[in-house]
């Protein structure tokens, strides 16, 4: 997966003449549409110490995109999540996003990606305290729409996050910890971000335009 997301990144680097086509950065805010109480399941352990789903989530950070063509584009999408239940997720995706058609301004976009976070949910106070943790993997699959000008850029998005996790585990206020069942954890979310770049395209060089025309000759 790695391999083919890599692949895809390096090319349009390996072909691209002077710097990035167009590039941003810029906040980001999402929230969890399904399940609506995240997540569907708990491992048994963490239902039967408790635990309670999350039915009200924000998540904040920061993304990062580059077109490397005009069709192409890759990105870093950094977060936090966090929402009632105790839960808090730290993540950081790579993602590659293909450009689509464009009208009034007005693009489509859609892409796929990777990488890894945590998440934590709490329970209790004190010594009765407990926290389900656990590292995660994560597979992504994104669709968006954005408006460009030529200093900014404002996408409004729909993704699915594929949450692996690893080494789940309940922690207990006395310091003892158990490991839990292997549960997936898929969310659909929505998300903004506004960016703060350069998204005019490059022009031509006369060099480029006049082998055109003798190409035509």
């Amino acid at each position: 997966m790695f391999l083919i997301l890599w692949t895809l990144l390096m090319t349009p680097f390996a072909q691209a003449e002077q710097g990035p086509y167009m590039w941003g950065v810029g906040p980001v805010i999402s929230t969890i549409v399904l399940p609506g109480d995240h997540p569907f399941n708990f491992p048994d352990q963490a239902d039967d110490a408790g635990f309670t789903k999350t039915s009200g989530d924000v998540g904040l950070g920061v993304h990062a995109v580059m077109y490397m063509r005009a069709t192409q584009r890759f990105g870093t999408h950094l977060w936090y999540h966090s929402g009632s239940g105790g839960y808090s997720s730290p993540n950081v995706t790579m993602e590659y996003d293909f450009v689509g058609s464009s009208a009034n301004g007005m693009t489509l976009l859609g892409g796929f990606g990777a990488g890894f976070g945590y998440q934590r949910w709490k329970t209790g106070e004190g010594d009765e305290q407990k926290k389900l943790t656990m590292n995660t993997f994560i597979l992504r699959a994104q669709g968006s729409v954005n408006y460009r000008t030529k200093t900014n850029c404002f996408e409004i998005g729909t993704f699915m996050n594929f949450f692996l996790p690893s080494g789940s585990v309940i922690e207990s206020g006395d310091g003892k910890s158990e490991p839990t069942n292997f549960v997936m954890y898929p969310t659909v979310g929505l998300e903004f971000t506004g960016y703060f770049g350069d998204f005019r395209p490059p022009k031509k060089s006369k060099r480029s335009r006049r082998s055109k025309k003798k190409g035509r000759r």
